[in-house]
């Protein structure tokens, strides 16, 4: 997915106008416009400010890959499924690593002490 395509998709995610998103970034409704339908592009200080602002990395934002859910994937999950699947798209590659090593470090505790096991 396209950095255009992620900002809208960002944007309506988060319930918020162009106008809005605008007024954040301190520019005019129009370049938000533009950045959505690829006539223009930001600058890497824009970016960093759009990375911040709907809490992604920039890396997510330039990754040409898409990582959106299909609508009918995302009725079978549950919401605290697609919440992590959300979330975990918007990490760096570097943050998608750490993850996995943490869930292993957790798989391997649930595996001794069993998975509704609670340690103190």
């Amino acid at each position: 997915m396209a950095f255009a395509d992620k900002l809208k998709a960002l944007r309506l995610e988060n319930n918020m106008t162009q106008e809005y998103v605008a007024e954040r970034m301190n520019m005019a409704r129009s370049t938000i416009a533009g950045y959505e339908t690829k006539n223009r592009q930001p600058s890497h200080e824009k970016l960093a400010a759009f990375a911040n602002l709907f809490h992604v990395s920039i890396d997510y934002l330039l990754n040409d890959e898409s990582t959106q859910i299909t609508m009918t994937e995302s009725r079978e999950l549950s919401e605290d499924a697609r919440d992590l699947l959300v979330r975990y798209h918007r990490l760096s590659i570097r943050s998608k690593k750490d993850l996995f090593k943490q869930l292993h470090l957790l798989e391997l505790r649930d595996e001794e002490h069993g998975p509704g096991h609670l340690t103190h």
